[in-house]
């Protein structure tokens, strides 16, 4: 016979943050860095508060202790954790606007378990210019006691868990083609999809900031900017015989995307080498 000893740890989650964001493939985003103020430090120490980071944001976990239960522990716990971003490319792929300033301020104060007012991080989350998409997050804990304080102990411990959720943009993916053989003939050049069910034809020139001459050929219709694009497009060269020129096109990257101030729209520069 085996003797088997049952461990219960004390030790329970009491809240969750995570930060979500639909570019990703996996949905979770790791592009910031959070850590509690030096004073929020303090009071998580005071109540015994763990703080634990997690890929897409961080935790909070209480040992449960009995000395936390007393009349000196009731009210509500104000925790500021401070945002720093670490993905200079993020404003590229995120829809955000900055009418309402450069920083975040997420807080608990609506209905859902959402830490902004909307579905998805938007102006009314913005504020000042002190820096660029960074800030923080504010949470208000034990408004009931159901924590700390007096009757806690008594209380069926529910965690908390809030979400910080960001858009991916709408973008247009401009095709940028050159070549370095000066009698290319561009003109029977068109792009399509993996089923060939569209065609695009129109090819415009223009001068690169480099100064390099290309010829572009621009998706008519906005897509999702994706860490994984599922639909492939193809340079495909109109002719009368075998047409056998295909060339499977490259899909956007972060760093090739940027307003168009002329169209006024985020435009993904893709750029091709038919040498």
């Amino acid at each position: 016979m085996i003797n088997q000893i049952k461990y219960t740890s004390n030790y329970k989650k009491i809240l969750t943050v995570e930060i979500m964001h639909d570019y990703f493939e996996n949905g979770l985003c790791s592009s910031f860095e959070i850590n509690p103020s030096s004073n929020t430090r303090n009071i998580l120490k005071d109540y015994g508060i763990i703080f634990r980071k997690i890929i897409n944001g961080f935790v909070l976990i209480s040992n449960r202790d009995e000395r936390f239960t007393g009349i000196s522990f009731n009210g509500p716990i104000q925790l500021t954790f401070k945002l720093t971003n670490n993905d200079p490319l993020f404003f590229n792929y995120t829809d955000l606007n900055l009418e309402g300033g450069t920083n975040f301020l997420f807080q608990n104060n609506n209905k859902t378990n959402l830490l902004h007012q909307k579905e998805y991080v938007d102006k009314t989350s913005m504020v000042n210019n002190n820096g660029f998409l960074s800030g923080e997050i504010k949470i208000e804990l034990n408004s009931n006691n159901e924590f700390f304080g007096e009757e806690s102990s008594k209380k069926n411990l529910v965690e908390k868990k809030f979400n910080i959720n960001f858009k991916s943009r709408d973008i247009i993916i401009r095709y940028n083609l050159y070549s370095s053989k000066e009698d290319f003939n561009y003109s029977n050049l068109f792009v399509t999809d993996d089923e060939n069910t569209i065609k695009i034809s129109s090819i415009n020139k223009r001068n690169l900031s480099s100064g390099r001459q290309v010829f572009t050929i621009s998706q008519k219709k906005q897509i999702k900017s994706s860490q994984i694009y599922k639909k492939s497009f193809f340079l495909k060269k109109q002719d009368k015989f075998l047409n056998t020129f295909s060339i499977q096109l490259p899909n956007p990257e972060p760093k090739n995307m940027s307003f168009d101030k002329e169209i006024k729209k985020f435009i993904a520069e893709v750029f091709v080498s038919l040498d």
